[in-house]
């Protein structure tokens, strides 16, 4: 058990790297797009940027989780390279009718937004962006289904240079305004599949299996609705408060999501690229319920301290980005948001028994009905609270599906999560967080000094607790030791036997 759990940690930890690099671009670049655009232009790039988020998960038809799946199943081991085949080209197919439709939608949509001339030019730059990027998804995908981890970060840090680089000059040099912005994600992404193509060609056999495009397509299908909704449920939010509230609040809001997005950084996405190749790999071996339980008790144990940590730090975040004027106020939401993302990481692991036992179906109709309640709260308190409104219907709803994702999954694969400990976890932090709300009357660095202890003594609360049992803090404890220097960091990921068998 040890032995998966290390296994399991190192892959995050390498992946944490390639995620980081991914999304650091929207944190790096902040100070970039707080000085040159107002808040309505910033609340107008993330609305955007919110239709490519959407509109990847349509067009890409579930086929990126497909090859997940596929890839590892033992009954289509043979089949490898003619699978990576055969999705890569109904993708691009996918992608070319994508783009004629797209093309012609561009001016509606445009005046559905708000104005031809705000939108227009900005949406057909994100027709292409959307096309490139589906075609790179199926490929990291394959990379992260061979556990290719170095190779997926390395890719991955080169993205993060050329998105900085590009945006930087786009923006501060050429003015382009937010369409600086996605000029430079666009060449970023031309960039990564130009990597990408040749390592994918070696890895393809060119054999169209039209069986295993079927047996995909059953599976990915359902996805692409619980992606969607997914999708809807994190970010139609900001569709709403333009609509029922204002450009600048919205403003506010994508920079408070931003900044609570730097907890989904460096844990949720990394648990979320690790968790379903290794949880397959894992099923109905011995042991494997009380693995998928621990994964659950020790992953929300890290996601609540970093949570507790951004959400202390959050008024200094923002100030640290943006300064104290103008978009000061979206500090407000950051904590709920942060808590909203630890319940979504959460429900990754809850609905581990509806992906193992492949009722993928299931996982579509509780995410679309998280979704669904989340508008519903949407239209009813954002025009009363505004952005608080929508923070907190996001909390609800993430609560909803980490909540039914558990006892749908335990219908198909019971797993008895250690539900008391969570429980003391949650109450722990509302409590610290409550308390802390005492210290912004005092000077800052006695404040800072209060917040940092809080955050690192929060461990120990736990065990005085009962979070730890005696051979886990012992194992915490032979951790600590081991990570603590910064220069054994690569000796104990031992990436060269990592590397060797990506090469192999």
């Amino acid at each position: 058990m040890l032995e998966k759990f290390k296994y399991f940690l190192k892959h995050s930890i390498i992946y944490s790297i390639s995620n980081v690099a991914t999304k650091a671009s929207g944190i790096i670049l902040l100070p970039i797009y707080t000085s040159y655009f107002t808040v309505e232009e910033f609340g107008r790039l993330g609305l955007v940027l919110a239709v490519i988020t959407i509109l990847i998960q349509v067009v890409v038809l579930g086929q990126n989780q497909s090859i997940l799946k596929f890839n590892n199943q033992i009954e289509y081991v043979d089949k490898k390279k003619s699978i990576l085949y055969t999705l890569s080209v109904f993708v691009i197919l996918a992608a070319l009718v994508f783009t004629v439709i797209g093309e012609f939608a561009a001016p509606w949509l445009a005046k559905i937004l708000g104005s031809f001339e705000d939108y227009y030019s900005s949406l057909r730059i994100a027709i292409y962006i959307i096309v490139v990027s589906i075609i790179n998804n199926v490929f990291q995908n394959k990379l992260r289904a061979d556990e290719k981890s170095v190779s997926f970060t390395v890719i991955s840090l080169i993205k993060l240079f050329v998105l900085i680089v590009a945006t930087v000059y786009l923006v501060t040099s050429l003015e382009l305004g937010i369409n600086g912005v996605l000029y430079g994600q666009l060449i970023s992404e031309i960039v990564t599949l130009i990597i990408l193509v040749p390592l994918m060609l070696r890895l393809m056999e060119f054999k169209f299996e039209k069986d295993i495009l079927n047996e995909s397509l059953k599976f990915g299908l359902p996805l692409i609705f619980s992606a969607l909704s997914m999708t809807l449920l994190n970010i139609s939010d900001r569709f709403l408060i333009k609509f029922l509230a204002s450009e600048e609040a919205l403003g506010l809001y994508e920079l408070g999501y931003r900044v609570a997005g730097i907890l989904n950084m460096f844990m949720i996405m990394p648990l979320n690229l690790t968790l379903l190749p290794v949880a397959y790999k894992v099923y109905q071996e011995p042991g494997d319920k009380d693995y998928y339980r621990k994964i659950m008790t020790y992953a929300t144990y890290f996601l609540v301290w970093g949570a507790l940590a951004l959400s202390i730090f959050s008024k200094e975040i923002i100030e640290l980005f943006a300064g104290s004027g103008s978009y000061l106020p979206a500090y407000e939401v950051v904590p709920v948001i942060l808590f909203a993302y630890v319940f979504f990481g959460m429900s990754l692991i809850s609905s581990l028994g509806m992906y193992l036992t492949a009722k993928t179906t299931y996982v579509a109709i509780i995410t679309i009905a998280s979704a669904v309640l989340n508008i519903i709260l949407n239209f009813i308190f954002i025009p009363v609270y505004g952005i608080m409104g929508a923070a907190v219907n996001t909390l609800i709803a993430f609560i909803f599906l980490y909540l039914f994702s558990e006892i749908a999954s335990n219908r198909y694969y019971k797993i008895d999560f250690e539900n008391s400990k969570l429980l003391r976890l949650f109450i722990l932090s509302v409590i610290i967080l409550w308390l802390a709300t005492y210290l912004s009357d005092i000077s800052l660095l006695l404040r800072i000094a209060f917040k940092l202890g809080i955050i690192f003594f929060f461990p120990a609360l736990l065990a005085l607790f009962g979070y730890f049992n005696k051979k886990e803090i012992k194992a915490i404890s032979g951790a600590i030791k081991k990570w603590y220097n910064p220069f054994n960091w690569r000796k104990n990921l031992n990436l060269k036997e990592i590397n060797k068998k990506e090469i192999d």
